[in-house]
């Protein structure tokens, strides 16, 4: 019994580590885009992030107009339009929307939220001013935002639009990975000794 397990375990090893990826490049950047892999499931917001570092990538964040409007003409032009993603975006914990991947606040200088008031009125998007709540808190909790916080909690590229839309966490979603950014620190080191404490 024992070996039939171990020999499972080491098959489903050798298939993940045997996983192909196929990404496509847009202006520097490598992405993965889930709906291109016909073996990538479609998953929630945290088991997509999971998925993504799983693959030595990370969930993507659009801080800039010019990355989300490429990224928007290329599911478009790719037929991808009809399908949901999930992004690094998210007010978990905070009123704040955040990009988890980057840790940076939304910018205020664009928006790319769904602005609809039917998507208001049907309780899809919050009635507030998306711009107006990126300024830095000093506080992380927001009476605002739901208990769990995962209910509108994370921000979703929206069919057909491809705008985004504040959606419960714990949905099923195909998503996009981005290429791990390396930030390399220089921490100055002090020699201590164990008796300085």
């Amino acid at each position: 019994m024992a070996k039939i397990v171990l020999f499972c375990l080491l098959s489903i090893v050798a298939c993940i580590s045997a996983q192909r990826i196929t990404t496509i490049q847009l202006d520097g950047v490598q992405y993965f885009i889930s709906r291109m892999n016909p073996y990538s499931p479609e998953l929630n917001y945290f088991l997509a992030y999971q998925y993504c570092r799983s693959l030595g990538l990370q969930l993507a964040s659009f801080e800039t107009k010019e990355k989300v409007e490429s990224m928007t003409q290329y599911l478009q032009n790719a037929g991808y339009s009809k399908y949901d993603f999930w992004t690094s975006g998210n007010r978990l914990g905070t009123g704040m929307f955040l990009w988890m991947s980057t840790g940076l606040p939304f910018n205020a200088t664009f928006d790319y939220f769904e602005n609809s008031s039917d998507a208001i009125q049907a309780g899809l998007l919050d009635p507030i001013d998306h711009n107006s709540n990126t300024a830095p808190q000093r506080t992380a909790r927001d009476r605002s935002v739901s208990s769990s916080g995962m209910e509108k909690g994370c921000v979703i590229l929206k069919a057909p639009s491809l705008k985004w839309m504040p959606e419960d966490c714990s949905i099923v979603k195909d998503f996009i990975c981005e290429q791990t950014r390396c930030y390399y620190y220089n921490y100055g080191s002090i020699p201590v000794s164990s008796a300085q404490g």
